[in-house]
């Protein structure tokens, strides 16, 4: 009777992580391509700006541009990895934004990490756009800039385009902080 009970949950778990394998494998590929992981469990944070996927033996972390509602290709900062891996944005308290010869301080912990997210997690190249600069964000003391005209964020001698909903987000949150004022 023992053995019997032995061999079966023996069985049970060649199968689970024979399971966990397959769906680690076909989840891996639809996150290298931007879709969003199949075989998970998924977990919005209390504040919406991260998700969780939790699978058998893995997880899937991405922080979010502009909202949870949103399809998961036009988000960003996608992270794939153990169910013991760790992955944090830095925190900043404060970013400032020179736009239209004004410097706006950003205070607010639900927009700087939507500024952050936005720019941390773009995948820049080494291609810069001729625009004219029209943000300069200093975050962390790094300095980015953002052309409009080019849709684009310039980090260094790198760039990294940026959609419409994400510049969208960034000039509400300004304009907002601006009427605030």
């Amino acid at each position: 009777m023992k053995k019997k009970i032995g061999i079966g949950i023996g069985a049970f778990l060649i199968l689970f992580i024979i399971i966990g394998i397959i769906t680690n494998y076909v989840d891996s590929g639809r996150v290298a391509t931007g879709h969003e992981p199949k075989y998970c469990i998924k977990v919005v944070s209390n504040n919406g700006t991260k998700v969780t996927y939790w699978g058998l033996g893995y997880k899937v972390i991405r922080y979010i541009g502009v909202s949870p509602k949103e399809p998961y290709e036009s988000n960003i900062g996608a992270k794939m990895g153990s169910w013991f891996m760790k992955y944090e944005l830095p925190e900043s308290n404060v970013i400032e934004i020179q736009y239209e010869g004004q410097t706006i301080t950003i205070t607010d912990k639900k927009d700087i990490g939507t500024i952050e997210n936005i720019l941390v997690n773009s995948k820049y190249n080494n291609e810069i756009c001729k625009g004219i600069n029209t943000h300069k964000i200093t975050l962390n003391n790094d300095i980015y800039y953002i052309k409009e005209y080019c849709k684009e964020i310039q980090k260094g001698n790198k760039q990294a385009i940026i959609s419409t909903e994400d510049l969208e987000a960034i000039n509400n949150i300004i304009s907002s902080k601006i009427n605030n004022e």
